[in-house]
């Protein structure tokens, strides 16, 4: 087998891994459902919980309809139902030896399907009409009557069912603004509904000051009685088969406290000396001592050359092998990033934890090898640059004496995952990473697709951006909380941001800053779990720079996240 078709084999095995997830991967498969299928993580999550079981020939048959009887089977299994509280119901059809027969009376009894006439007709397919009935009576959904199928008036029965799982985003319709009620639903369409009911919570836990105060079935209502209250948060509640801590950064495998994203790309930090660290590893003088600050060091440089191009997925990035190469040499110089802080951890008395920035392997064009040959910018070409650089920074690592520092792993700096390829890309990098003891950590932002999936990817440690921090954001405190819950549905960690002001533009930033320090102290960020975004050396300039507003930016990130800590002299 030629080397290729090795690496085409090791791509396609990644492939499937990466979409299939971590949580799925040991799930039921079926020989007529492909990982390429559009339902397949929806019959996986069926199948795997006993929801929707598969024939007999190893088939799902995803495109057969949904009978009445089998949906009633299927909601009574996935509801833990098996009794009827009350004497059946007169059917015309159905007698008590009929396959199905308790549970389409458990149906009956609870109203999520009706009768024709005093007929069930147990085998014909389910409508998408009656599905939403089923789903918004049997859920206790309802809805506020926004609403706008166009195939859907106000006046039609199933208005109200419909009306309310498109509020609660199990159903979106279909692109030309139809929902299609007298549709058949097919059993992969049934997948995909119960899997989205089952994907978040089943309701949400409105607290202030800690105290409960309501519990509310849906989460833009939570939110919005949680901005009612002066220290109002939100939490999630488990359903049946996800179970919430309701904590930040749960799922963090690092142990990751308190983390600072260090810029060290062309033009981003013009001088890296013991000084400028000591700003961020130690805080200023308290009762004649001084208290540790970040555990953590993301080094990570965006651009590269003088032109201004940066290591993005985007039209900037040119990026070939000898600007990774010239990155590598700019972080492990004399002067660099690595050199310094470990010389100013050494002085006083830290050891800290390090990663370094993965650059984005850009794909609009190709990339040039060390020899000036075009390797093209496919995922194989793609994956040799990131997996060359990474092998780099780990011998720079082991050939270096850096005593004070932990080579924790490494940070991909793109904010988002959008291919195929580049989940390809983080899965294997990931695999390789494990094997060498190293944690490979990521910061999506706000409205990133797919951020949900981060374990599922190889990751071990995410940091989700709320993305509140930029003067022209409005509702910077509903942003907030929806970060926050998400971190705890994700298990995510959160990034604290603030911009690079300018003095005379500090004031700009003070609502933000504050929102950020209270909503940390509210949910709980102060224990763990927080990487803190700067611009460029804002937490420098607050430090040094004798001005109202970053003194007072001082204060509240060092009271907020280190004030905990015993005091050193």
């Amino acid at each position: 087998m030629n080397k290729r078709l090795l690496q085409l084999c090791f791509v396609i095995t990644i492939i499937c891994l990466s979409i299939i997830g971590t949580s799925t991967a040991h799930a039921s498969t079926f020989k007529d459902v492909s990982y390429k299928y559009w339902a397949y993580e929806d019959i996986q999550f069926a199948a795997q919980h006993n929801v929707i079981r598969g024939f007999s020939d190893g088939n799902f048959r995803p495109g057969y309809d949904i009978k009445r009887k089998d949906a009633a089977v299927m909601l009574t299994r996935v509801l833990d139902l098996y009794e009827l509280n009350s004497e059946p119901t007169p059917v015309e059809d159905l007698l008590p030896t009929s396959p199905g027969y308790k549970e389409i009376m458990i149906a009956l009894e609870n109203n999520w399907l009706s009768l024709d006439k005093g007929y069930f007709h147990p085998d014909e397919p389910l409508t998408r009409d009656e599905m939403s009935k089923m789903l918004a009576t049997a859920y206790g959904y309802e809805g506020k009557g926004g609403s706008q199928f166009v195939d859907v008036p106000y006046e039609d029965p199933y208005f109200l069912y419909i009306d309310a799982i498109a509020f609660e985003e199990v159903t979106t319709g279909y692109k030309d603004g139809t929902f299609r009620p007298g549709e058949t639903v097919t059993r992969a369409q049934f997948s995909a509904f119960l899997n989205r009911v089952y994907q978040k919570p089943v309701a949400y836990e409105v607290r202030n000051e800690g105290e409960l105060v309501e519990i509310v079935r849906n989460v833009d209502d939570a939110i919005e009685l949680a901005l009612y209250y002066p220290k109002g948060t939100v939490h999630p509640q488990s359903n049946k088969f996800n179970k919430y801590p309701q904590t930040i950064a749960a799922a963090d495998k690092t142990n990751l406290n308190s983390g600072v994203l260090i810029y060290n790309g062309f033009n981003e930090t013009e001088n890296f000396s013991p000084y400028f660290f000591r700003q961020y590893l130690k805080t200023k003088p308290v009762n004649s001592g001084q208290i540790d600050m970040f555990d953590t060091f993301v080094i990570l440089g965006l651009r590269y050359n003088e032109s201004g191009d940066q290591f993005v997925d985007g039209p900037s990035n040119h990026a070939n092998y000898s600007d990774w190469r010239t990155y590598i040499e700019r972080t492990f110089a004399q002067d660099g990033a690595i050199n310094n802080l470990n010389m100013t951890a050494g002085f006083v008395n830290r050891n800290v934890d390090v990663y370094i920035a993965i650059p984005y392997p850009k794909r609009n064009e190709p990339i040039i090898n060390f020899s000036g040959d075009s390797v093209g910018s496919d995922v194989y070409a793609r994956y040799d640059l990131v997996n060359w650089y990474v092998n780099e920074v780990m011998q720079r690592f082991d050939n270096g004496k850096y005593d004070n520092l932990n080579f924790k792993g490494f940070y991909w700096l793109s904010e988002t995952v959008r291919t195929v390829d580049d989940e390809v890309i983080i899965s294997s990098i990931s695999s390789i990473l494990k094997k060498n003891d190293k944690f490979f950590i990521y910061s999506p932002h706000a409205t990133s697709t797919n951020f949900y999936k981060w374990k599922d990817y190889g990751f071990d440690a995410a940091f989700l951006q709320p993305n509140a921090f930029r003067s022209t954001i409005n509702n910077k405190e509903e942003r907030l909380h929806r970060a926050f819950l998400n971190a705890q549905i994700y298990g995510t960690g959160i990034t604290i941001e603030i911009d690079s002001y300018h003095m005379d533009k500090a004031e700009q930033g003070v609502e933000a800053f504050d929102l950020y320090m209270d909503m940390s102290k509210r949910y709980g960020l102060d224990e763990k779990g927080m990487m803190f975004y700067q611009g460029v050396n804002m937490v420098e300039r607050m430090a040094t720079f004798n001005h109202p507003v970053y003194k007072r930016w001082y204060e509240q990130l060092t009271e907020t996240f280190f004030n905990k800590e015993e005091v050193k002299n």
